[in-house]
């Protein structure tokens, strides 16, 4: 695989790895695109992509960890289990892990952008306003999930429309990511 394949793929499976994540479809409180597949795709694409940002790798571990630990959530979603909640402080560092994976994640990807994108695109800039608005908004729903038992209904209908605009800004790092796939597929293709 060439140095342009391997960023053409890297990519795309960042990308696919974020649809995995923002879209939680369920049946019967269990996941149809569970958030592991997410987080394995995030651990291939940092496989293809670690020669061209070596800080990536420092990210497998933690991978690993979010990997792990959202396929054993999605278990016990399965078996009928709910082990989201049941200790605050394991949610609490999972809540920290997985803010500091997205954040330098999307930081590296910005730096990809800024060598392979075309003049005028701006696809780095882009990535790092919604990474930042995504660790915003990752926190404040952290927050608010940490401190829920205490907080009125009005902090839960914030929560929800936080969640909402969450969505919206993954859904534009999205578009970030399959546009810098574009951009690289016509390289792949020369």
């Amino acid at each position: 695989m060439t140095d342009c394949q391997k960023l053409f793929s890297g990519i795309s499976k960042a990308a696919w790895g974020y649809f995995f994540l923002y879209f939680n479809i369920n049946i019967n409180n269990v996941s149809i695109l569970p958030g592991f597949v997410g987080y394995l795709l995030f651990l291939s694409a940092i496989r293809l992509l670690k020669e061209e940002e070596r800080e990536l790798s420092l990210l497998n571990t933690l991978g690993i960890i979010m990997a792990l630990w959202t396929g054993a959530e999605w278990l016990a979603d399965f078996a009928g289990i709910r082990i989201e909640g049941m200790w605050q402080f394991i949610d609490i560092v999972i809540g920290l892990i997985n803010l500091y994976f997205h954040f330098q994640l999307l930081t590296n990807l910005a730096s990809i952008a800024a060598k392979y994108q075309p003049e005028g695109y701006e696809l780095d800039a882009k990535l790092l306003r919604y990474r930042t608005l995504q660790t915003v908004m990752l926190t404040a729903i952290e927050i608010v999930i940490c401190f829920q038992p205490w907080l009125s209904e009005v902090w839960t209908s914030l929560s929800v429309c936080m969640m909402v605009i969450y969505l919206i800004a993954g859904i534009c790092l999205m578009k970030a990511l399959f546009d810098l796939r574009g951009c690289l597929a016509t390289t792949v293709s020369e």
